[in-house]
């Protein structure tokens, strides 16, 4: 009996994790945490993000200029307070959620200090999304830009 006991909870300790795999979440949310007020270059305001990717905090603001111009900054603060070593790999993207189009590619500046920027002129109004992509897991914004 004890080993069949010993047998039976081996079993499920091995089935639970091979089953985490399935389980691991390969995005991430960044939430808007306060506004940014409209000023020159950012005539519509903007949003400050916050949230985590994996190992990395990311602290971010967003503004929209009049012509549905955005700028993204944000940092990246590693579990010791440690910015983002130059080296990590780091991809920019946006897209339009829930709808079938295709990533944009958005270049970006590291500004040294785990800072990053990047800006663009978006084709259109609506909902968007912005995609900092890392090799494990890909961090999600979303905001509205107005016509």
């Amino acid at each position: 009996w004890v080993a069949v006991v010993f047998g039976g909870v081996f079993l499920v300790l091995i089935i639970g994790f091979v089953s985490m795999v399935f389980f691991i979440q390969s995005e991430a949310r960044l939430n808007a945490v306060g506004p940014i007020a409209p000023a020159p270059g950012a005539e519509r305001g903007g949003l400050i993000f916050k949230g985590t990717a994996n190992v990395w905090e990311v602290r971010g603001r967003m503004t929209q200029g009049a012509e549905r111009q955005v700028h993204f900054s944000f940092d990246l603060i590693g579990p010791n307070g440690q910015p983002a070593p130059r080296s990590l790999y780091l991809g920019l993207s946006l897209d339009r959620p829930g709808l079938d189009m295709p990533p944009i590619p958005l270049g970006h500046n590291h500004n040294g200090m785990g800072g990053y920027s990047a800006s663009t002129t978006l084709p259109q109004p609506g909902r968007w999304r912005l995609r900092i992509e890392f090799i494990e897991i890909t961090g999600l914004f979303e905001f509205d830009v107005e016509p």
